[in-house]
């Protein structure tokens, strides 16, 4: 969690006039959640060594309806509860929208019709309903789970094994599209198969 100098507009000084009174005795504040559209903001405070919770609801008043401010002290495992869920929470979310598939679903099946099917991408991306650039991109994430597998030993890889030679093209394929390390564990590997013949 990092501190933020919470700012208050104009407005939002008149439709939050008891939070704007109560935030200058704070030292430190934290933006937990907010929903403008719901005129909601929740927040973690400290003041005089006292963590609190602050909810903030700004409600309609043009309904002679005022702010509704709550607030309650928590303890230090409150605290470290807190921490953990936005420790845990900021780790799972990921910038940009959600994948939309998934490279153990589509993905593997697009692998299979394209490595071992030979079926065109413009083709598969038609049947699924999804740009050629996004078959591409779940095709190329499968490419590489597979040589992983290859060189860890979970997917047999010799030359009386079905469609050795798709496989081992799979593994040209992860050479040349990896960097570093990456690169020369599957050159190293591919090498070895290559020698074994």
């Amino acid at each position: 969690m990092s501190s933020i100098k919470l700012e208050l507009d104009g407005a939002e000084m008149m439709a939050r006039k008891r939070l704007a009174r109560r935030i200058v005795d704070f030292e430190t504040i934290y933006v937990l959640s907010r929903d403008d559209r719901k005129g909601y903001l929740l927040l973690l405070a400290l003041e005089e060594e006292q963590w609190r919770i602050l909810e903030s609801v700004s409600l309609d008043h043009d309904k002679n309806r005022m702010e509704e401010l709550h607030e309650m002290p928590i303890d230090k495992a409150g605290i470290e509860a807190i921490r953990m869920a936005l420790k845990h929470w900021s780790a799972e979310k990921t910038p940009g929208r959600p994948a939309k598939y998934d490279p153990n679903r589509e993905g593997q099946e697009i692998f299979v019709y394209h490595v071992y099917g030979g079926k065109p991408i413009r083709d598969i991306a038609k049947e699924f309903h999804m740009g050629p650039a996004t078959v591409q991109k779940l095709l190329n994430k499968v490419r590489f789970q597979v040589a992983d597998r290859f060189v860890s030993g979970e997917l047999p890889l010799s030359p009386e094994a079905p469609n050795y030679e798709k496989n081992v093209a799979v593994l040209r394929w992860a050479v040349k599209n990896s960097k570093g390390e990456e690169k020369a564990r599957y050159a190293d590997f591919l090498k070895n198969v290559l020698s074994n013949i």
